[in-house]
């Protein structure tokens, strides 16, 4: 264990500069893999879709979750900041944010209370299908009841 932990202390220190870019190969081990751009796998549009009608539609507390992107949209919040300008129950927040983070919707900066969440680049590349989902959503053109947006 002392060896892993030396290694991944070294590589860290010594690449400190290039361990977030995707141009720059991170030193393969058992470790790190290479973080090229060409070797990520970028889930299909149909996958996408496919999510996001899970997640917002298909599922409860949909209306909630599309409020809550909304939300995140404008500005990274913490779950007490959503609860305040979405007037929900601060647990009912909690549990959302951790189905959103889940399937990799948004990510989060931050521990415990202080912890800022913010859309993940697999929400914000696929912006343009969400706010598609959102308008068939409120005209009703899907088979869910309800009107998703205030």
């Amino acid at each position: 264990m002392h060896s892993i932990l030396k290694n991944v202390f070294m590589l860290s220190h010594q690449n400190a500069d290039i361990m977030h870019s995707y141009d720059d190969p991170v030193p393969q081990n058992d470790y790190f893999v290479s973080k090229n751009i060409e070797n990520t796998t970028r889930p299909d549009f149909a996958y996408v879709k496919h999510l996001l009608w899970m997640v917002f539609a298909a599922s409860r507390g949909g209306q909630n979750r599309i409020r809550m992107v909304f939300e995140l949209k404008r500005s990274p919040l913490n779950a007490h900041q959503l609860a305040k300008e979405l007037e929900l129950n601060y647990r009912a927040i909690q549990h959302h944010l951790h189905v959103l983070e889940k399937n990799n919707l948004i990510s989060h900066i931050g521990q415990k209370y202080g912890t800022n969440y913010f859309l993940s680049p697999l929400l914000e590349t696929n912006m343009k299908a969400f706010d598609e989902l959102v308008l068939n959503l409120s005209r009703g053109k899907h088979d869910r009841k309800g009107v998703y947006l205030k």
